[in-house]
């Protein structure tokens, strides 16, 4: 069983896992004399029959068997599992550990549901441990990924790139490793259900994959933090743009809007405007004073409405404080009485309040008998 399991066993000088790949139609690579093309998970099954309840075998043969040596152990330390339903009855035997299992006295159908099974659990192995790999490396992608990096579109591809990949694994962990723990759906047999989920205990599967299930949430939670970020500076540089541009059309429009008012009223064919005079004389005063008191009017209508935004924000912040905003929401949604330290200290007790009294003032004693506050 150890040189079946490290598969260095040849027949006829072929090694175990060519004549495995030729049988199945696939012939692996051959260097230097070793085959490789066998996955590193592994699970081993022993079958044997039971004529009689004395041919049972003794945990210590099961115990060599799981193990693959012969080597004394102490039973209380050992990891082998019986499931119940497949030691039900005297003449039949399940053991399982995690890298091999003994089944005695069942049924055909039961050994080839066992075997089913454990095809099932080596494959979920194989793809949990593959999903792991790439999310090692999405995990390594994006810590090493540039901060200082200032093309926001390429930090955005990449972050993209990694959540979509992310979506797809944590979809093929449900479906390839998760799912695949469940088989009493698809065989409904309680013996084969028993060794099944004694399985997938005993290779880890389950708590395995749960971790690597947080890994993954985790991983995205974080890109979804990134994300946000690279939202938070792509606006910020989108806000500066739109001001850049405001700026600059707000410029243009209010030297093309003075210099049309003036021209307009030069090019006016009236008796106010003389073409004898120069447009610097003092005689055109007033339509210079009508287009700067425009100009003002504008100023001061920005400055009120900027200046009436500032009083309005801080209204709000005086308005909003912490102790309010997470005690006085509980007190409006609940109904509940909160006490605010701040004003407990602030405020003189009533004195006709029964059970109350006023602090003396300084330097004055105190009754006989009170209690110190």
């Amino acid at each position: 069983m150890e040189d079946l399991y490290y598969a260095s066993i040849e027949c006829s000088g072929v090694p175990l896992e060519q004549l495995v790949g030729e049988r199945v139609g696939y012939c692996p690579d051959v260097a230097d004399g070793q085959a490789s093309g066998f996955l590193p998970e592994r699970h081993q099954l022993v079958f044997r029959s039971v004529p009689s309840p004395e041919d049972v075998p003794d945990d210590d043969t099961i115990q060599r068997v799981i193990y693959r040596s012969d080597l004394p152990y102490r039973p209380e330390h050992s990891s082998i599992v019986y499931p119940a339903e497949l030691n039900r009855r005297p003449t039949t035997v399940g053991a399982l550990g995690p890298y091999a299992s003994l089944i005695c006295g069942h049924q055909d159908y039961i050994e080839n549901c066992v075997l089913l099974s454990a095809v099932q659990a080596v494959g979920s192995a194989a793809r949990l441990r593959e999903i792991r790999d790439v999310a090692y490396a999405y995990g390594h992608r994006f810590r090493t990924r540039s901060d200082a990096e200032r093309d926001m579109h390429r930090r955005r591809t990449t972050l993209e790139h990694i959540s979509d990949g992310l979506s797809h694994l944590e979809l093929e962990l449900s479906y390839s490793v998760e799912a695949g723990g469940d088989i009493g759906t698809l065989v409904p047999a309680l013996r084969v259900e028993g060794f099944h989920n004694a399985l997938y205990s005993a290779m880890g599967l389950t708590e395995r994959s749960a971790t690597i299930g947080q890994m993954l949430s985790r991983l995205s939670n974080a890109i979804a933090a990134e994300l946000t970020s690279v939202e938070s500076a792509e606006q910020r540089a989108g806000d500066r743009r739109r001001i850049r541009t405001v700026v600059a059309v707000t410029f243009v429009t209010t030297v093309t809007g003075t210099l049309s008012l003036l021209f307009g009223f030069f090019g006016v064919n009236a008796q106010q405007v003389d073409q004898k005079r120069s447009m610097f004389d003092d005689r055109y005063m007033p339509i210079y004073a009508i287009i700067a008191l425009i100009l003002a009017c504008a100023v001061a209508i920005f400055g009120g409405m900027r200046l009436h935004e500032h009083w309005s924000e801080r209204r709000e912040r005086r308005r909003l404080r912490a102790w309010e905003t997470i005690h006085g929401l509980l007190a409006r949604e609940f109904g509940t009485v909160m006490l605010d330290p701040a004003l407990i200290v602030a405020t003189a007790p009533d004195p006709r309040i029964p059970g109350t009294r006023t602090r003396p003032p300084d330097g004055e004693p105190q009754p006989s008998g009170a209690p110190t506050q």
